[in-house]
C-alpha cells in the first residue's frame, strides 16, 4: 500500500519535468532534486519495507506457533479419544460381568426362599412369630416379584439370623400342648437350640420332650420326667437356685 503511494508521487514529479524546464542549470537542478527525491522515496520504500517484512515475520512465527499449538491439542485429543474407548469398553465389560452376576443372584436367592419356606413348617411355635414379618414379605412367585435383589436378600439374611440366635441359646416359650385325652394344655417349653426340648405344665403332672422330625416337632409325653423339666425351666427363668439337672438328649 506504501509502495503505490510512492510510485503515485514519482509519477507526478516525472510528468511535470518538462514544464519546469527553462534552462540547463535549472533542469540539471531541477534533475538532481528529483533524483534526491527518488533516492529518498526509495529509501523509504525499503523501510517501510522492512518494518512490514518484520511485522508479516512476526504473524507468519505466531501462525506457526498456534499451528504447532493446536497440532499438539489434537494429539492430546486423539490420544484421550482411544483412553476414552478403552474406558467404555473396560465399564461395558464391567457391565456385563454385574448383569450376569445378579441372575444368578436372582437365582440363589429365590433357591433360598423356597428352603425357607419349607423350613419354616419344621420350626417351634416362638421362632415362627419372630420371623413371621420376614416370611410374610417372601414372594410367592419370585419370577414375577417386583422386589429388588438386595431386598430380598436382606429378607432372607434377616430369616437365617433370627434362627440362628435361636438356634444357639436356650429359650423358654409358652405354648398349648394336647394331652392324652386330647385337649389343650398351657405348658412352659424349654427348648436347647433347635436340638431338644423340654415341656411341662405348672405342676410336673403332664411334662414330655419333644425333638425336630421332618413334618415339625415330634413330642413325646413323659409324665415321669415331669418333677426334672419343671425344675429346669425354674431355674432358667430364675425362680430357683442352680443346680444339675440330669435329662435325656438325643441327637441325630
Amino acid at each position: 500500500m506504501a509502495l503505490a503511494k510512492y510510485k503515485h508521487i514519482f509519477a507526478l514529479c516525472v510528468a511535470a519535468s518538462p514544464v519546469l524546464a527553462q534552462s540547463p542549470i535549472k533542469e540539471t537542478r531541477n534533475l538532481v532534486e528529483k533524483w534526491v527525491e527518488s533516492r529518498q522515496l526509495s529509501s523509504q520504500l525499503k523501510a517501510d519495507w522492512q518494518v512490514e517484512k518484520e511485522v508479516l515475520e512476526q504473524s507468519i512465527s505466531a501462525f506457526e506457533g498456534e499451528l504447532s499449538s493446536l497440532d499438539a491439542q489434537m494429539e492430546k485429543v486423539d490420544t484421550g479419544k482411544t483412553q476414552v474407548s478403552s474406558e467404555f469398553e473396560t465399564v461395558n465389560q464391567e457391565k456385563d460381568a454385574l448383569t450376569a452376576y445378579s441372575g444368578r443372584l436372582k437365582e440363589e436367592v429365590a433357591r433360598l426362599e423356597v428352603r425357607l419356606n419349607k423350613l419354616a413348617d419344621q420350626l417351634p411355635i416362638g421362632v415362627k412369630e419372630r420371623i413371621s414379618p420376614l416370611l410374610d414379605r417372601i414372594p410367592e412367585k419370585p419370577a414375577e416379584t417386583k422386589l429388588s435383589v438386595s431386598t430380598r436378600m436382606q429378607n432372607v439374611l434377616g430369616v437365617i439370623n433370627e434362627v440362628d440366635k435361636f438356634n444357639g441359646g436356650v429359650t423358654v416359650v409358652s405354648e398349648l400342648r394336647k394331652n392324652t385325652e386330647g385337649a389343650d394344655v398351657q405348658v412352659q417349653v424349654l427348648y436347647v437350640g433347635l436340638a431338644q426340648a423340654y415341656f411341662s405344665d405348672p405342676t410336673g403332672a403332664f411334662a414330655g420332650t419333644g425333638k425336630p422330625g421332618a413334618n415339625g416337632w415330634d413330642w413325646s409325653i413323659q409324665p415321669e420326667l415331669g418333677e426334672k423339666i419343671l425344675n429346669a425351666i425354674n431355674i432358667y427363668q430364675g425362680s430357683q437356685p442352680a443346680a444339675f439337672v440330669n435329662l435325656p438328649f438325643q441327637l441325630k
